[in-house]
């Protein structure tokens, strides 16, 4: 087996929710690592700046809208980067929403969002991407979990409980995909300094906030970056990064 550090040079890498925050980082990220981009997400805008921003680093890159919590959308994402890349070697699952507050006073209708894009957009992109991988014998799958995925957080109960869910479906994943030399990771991100930590954190953070003193989105993108390049064989199932100070 080698042990050398495995390159992204060429591979093909997938990323969703990829217009801010750490899918911008890590698109980035692995781009200038040598990785051809999709950059999957809901605001073409973003999307259209990044892919600007890919190519001007000579990125080849395929952007393309997808809502995760529709099917057909990850199927119609999924057709086209086939047909123009022929493989999908990463899969980057980081779509995500967070909204807070305490459960009597919760507002339902966001509690589904987060049930359809947490939990429902992972599987979708999941089950989209695996026939190709499980067909070519090799594949990377990382899932954006949360610390609050890892230990309940007050005020975000159904934020947590969709973390918790992506939690079990990863490590689920991974005994189900591991005889086809497939790789999946699970990166708990705690407090990073991203708009959806801004939109997350309007009802009341668990904790004061000092912007200086959190992460920055690069630094899970690290993460994911090391994950992805360990050799063949070896497999990081399990990453929590918070800024030191951080208790919960």
């Amino acid at each position: 087996m080698s042990h050398s550090m495995t390159s992204l040079q060429g591979k093909v890498a997938l990323v969703t929710g990829a217009s801010k925050g750490i899918g911008r980082a890590t698109a980035l990220r692995l781009g200038e690592s040598g990785a051809r981009m999709i950059i999957a997400a809901t605001s073409i805008d973003l999307l259209q700046t990044l892919r600007k921003d890919l190519e001007g680093i000579g990125v080849e890159c395929l952007d393309q809208r997808c809502d995760v919590t529709r099917l057909s959308d990850c199927e119609s994402l999924i057709r086209q980067s086939l047909d123009r890349f022929g493989t999908i070697d990463i899969l980057v699952n980081n779509a995500g929403v967070g909204f807070s507050g305490k459960i009597v006073e919760s507002d339902p209708e966001q509690a589904e969002q987060m049930v359809k894009v947490n939990i429902l957009g992972v599987y979708h992109m999941t089950r989209t991407v695996l026939p190709s991988m499980i067909e070519k014998r090799s594949g990377d799958i990382v899932n954006i979990g949360s610390v609050a995925g890892v230990k309940y957080s007050p005020n975000f109960s159904i934020y947590s409980a969709t973390k918790f869910a992506v939690r079990a479906f990863s490590e689920a994943l991974r005994n189900e995909v591991q005889e086809h030399n497939i790789r999946v990771t699970l990166v708990h991100p705690g407090m990073t300094d991203t708009p959806f930590f801004d939109s997350f954190a309007q009802k009341g953070s668990p904790v004061p906030l000092d912007k200086d003193k959190i992460l920055r989105p690069g630094d899970i993108a690290d993460a994911i970056h090391h994950a992805l390049t360990r050799p063949d064989g070896v497999s990081l199932n399990e990453m929590t990064v918070r800024p030191t100070w951080q208790e919960r």
